[in-house]
């Protein structure tokens, strides 16, 4: 083999495991957000599948699928696309979450990306359970400004409860982020949904009210 043929397959051969490594490497929470927030003064009506393309998302199909049921159809939802990633919320604590983007003709209409697990594992075997105040806090230390939109911090259940804020990140429009967590069988699950239409947030009951 000449050497720069050598040379080219020797480059393959490492590029690959680097890709893959890539591809499930975490990702701050504060970036996956602002990817799904629309870039200051760009007049949409929805955003493209395309713009999750940058994200190291797994996903479960190889493009959206059809989204069947009456809950859909009253939404205008017709597509979704689900996935998983890694995210990290500050400097140590790295989470898996499960993505799900929802479409109707128009393009996304939200999207929400849900906790699966919250439990944090140190280098030295150690660990702790994240809460959804370090995610919010580490939100905030990231530059994301959220001003609270519907339902309290202070009325909302510990186990239990909804928020809506408005977020903003720098050169982006602000939308809608609701908060929504729960905790079967005692283990705490958050999910954050960006919601672009006014009307979805109206429609988020406070659990404290």
């Amino acid at each position: 083999m000449r050497p720069v043929a050598r040379l080219l397959a020797i480059t393959a051969l490492l590029a690959a495991p680097l890709a893959a490594q890539a591809k499930d490497a975490p990702i701050p929470l504060s970036k996956v957000i602002t990817t799904f927030l629309v870039d200051s003064g760009v007049r949409v009506r929805g955003l493209p599948w395309t713009v999750a393309d940058p994200l190291p998302i797994t996903w479960s199909t190889p493009r959206p699928v059809a989204a069947t049921g009456d809950w859909y159809q009253k939404q205008g939802i017709t597509q979704l696309r689900e996935g998983t990633l890694r995210v990290t919320a500050g400097d140590s604590v790295v989470l898996p979450m499960a993505i799900t983007l929802y479409a109707g003709a128009n393009g996304l209409t939200s999207v929400a990306v849900s906790s699966t697990s919250l439990q944090v594992t140190n280098p030295d075997g150690s660990g702790y359970l994240a809460t959804r105040e370090m995610i919010e806090e580490a939100l905030r230390h990231d530059g994301l400004m959220l001003q609270p939109i519907k339902c309290s911090r202070d009325s909302e259940g510990a186990s239990y409860g909804n928020l809506v804020d408005a977020v903003k990140a720098p050169g982006k429009t602000a939308s809608g982020l609701w908060w929504s967590w729960d905790a079967p069988m005692q283990e705490l699950r958050v999910t954050l949904t960006l919601l672009y239409r006014r009307a979805d947030m109206q429609q988020v009951e406070c659990a404290g009210s």
